[in-house]
């Protein structure tokens, strides 16, 4: 049983989980020790024809009257969940100053493609296109769970990005409250809209526009940037040019191009880094906030080519080795 413990020196939560311990390579001892993880359809949970290993189906995209192994997206609950929909959501005191709330929440899983060892980047826009659909009907749905404060969308690719299964896949985590870095963000962005009545994410994408310096490529919806303060070399946002607060409420006809973009991303760093390793994230706004002004929604991709280490860890300071003027530069002439 997870549950969420509240942090009274940092005013945030932590998930306690134990069960993510029977995940396969939890706490393993990974130097000369063989690599066990599923790597060929026959043993891999997530191929065509072993769906009878994944725990009950919540949603698939198939040709009519295809059969059960014919598939282009598959969505199914996380085996090892951070959180679960049956658990308790209710708060409680656990002594003098200490919190918890029960290990309510979801953890769901998009297997993005039938194919095994077929990356993102080299998908063609069309199936692209099918993950993201995924994932914002996923979010919906979610979201009308009104235990549920946000969803948050990811993807990890590389042993150092935190996947366990090589399987391409994207994951969505539901959560009772706003994590602190994100309801920070929000107040940040409340706090400029307050000030001068405009979005802070929008007056930042015109100013890179102008400037053109870390732009990596545009088209008529979206443009993909790396920010001025990246905190790791080769950030890269993807961020709307028509202002939205919510990626739940992005228009179907704009997937579409949002796929093309996420696709040039993806390649370019994959062809100009050699297949880095990398966190996605799309932040957007927690519930209530969908309709309001003060925020864009975008999506962050964190290529994991250094290790945060003392520094950054006791700070909370990043310390980034690449100028993104120059990574912008460099990705610019990598073909995509």
């Amino acid at each position: 049983m997870s549950i969420l413990r509240f942090d009274q020196t940092t005013s945030d939560w932590v998930i306690v989980a134990p069960s993510r311990v029977r995940r396969p390579d939890e706490f393993r001892n990974r130097v000369n020790v063989v690599d066990t993880t599923p790597d060929s359809a026959t043993n891999c949970p997530f191929c065509p024809g072993n769906e009878a290993r994944t725990p009950q189906e919540i949603y698939a995209e198939r040709a009519f009257g295809s059969s059960a192994s014919e598939w282009t997206v598959r969505v199914i609950p996380n085996k090892f969940p951070a959180l679960r929909i049956e658990e308790d959501h209710r708060h409680y005191d656990d002594g003098e100053g200490f919190r918890y709330i029960g290990g309510c929440g979801a953890h769901e899983v998009i297997v993005e493609s039938p194919d095994h060892s077929r990356l993102l980047a080299e998908q063609p826009v069309d199936q692209i296109e099918r993950v993201l659909r995924t994932a914002q009907m996923r979010y919906q749905d979610l979201m009308r769970d009104t235990r549920f404060q946000t969803v948050i969308i990811f993807k990890n690719h590389g042993e150092s990005a935190g996947t366990s299964l090589r399987h391409p896949h994207w994951q969505l985590i539901a959560t009772p409250v706003v994590p602190r870095l994100l309801r920070l963000k929000h107040i940040v962005a409340t706090e400029f809209f307050d000030q001068t009545g405009s979005c802070l994410y929008c007056v930042m994408v015109q100013h890179e526009l102008a400037e053109k310096k870390r732009i990596l490529a545009a088209n008529s919806d979206f443009v993909a940037l790396l920010p001025y303060a990246s905190h790791v070399p080769f950030e890269t946002w993807i961020l709307p040019l028509h202002h939205q607060s919510s990626f739940g409420l992005l228009e179907r006809d704009r997937l579409r191009p949002l796929a093309e973009m996420l696709k040039i991303v993806l390649l370019r760093l994959h062809r100009g880094l050699e297949n880095p390793d990398f966190n996605l994230a799309i932040d957007t706004v927690s519930r209530g906030d969908e309709s309001k002004e003060y925020f864009l929604w975008h999506i962050r991709v964190l290529p994991r080519l250094t290790t945060p280490a003392g520094f950054e860890l006791g700070s909370g300071m990043s310390i980034n080795t690449v100028r993104p003027e120059e990574a912008a530069e460099y990705l610019r002439g990598v073909e995509a």
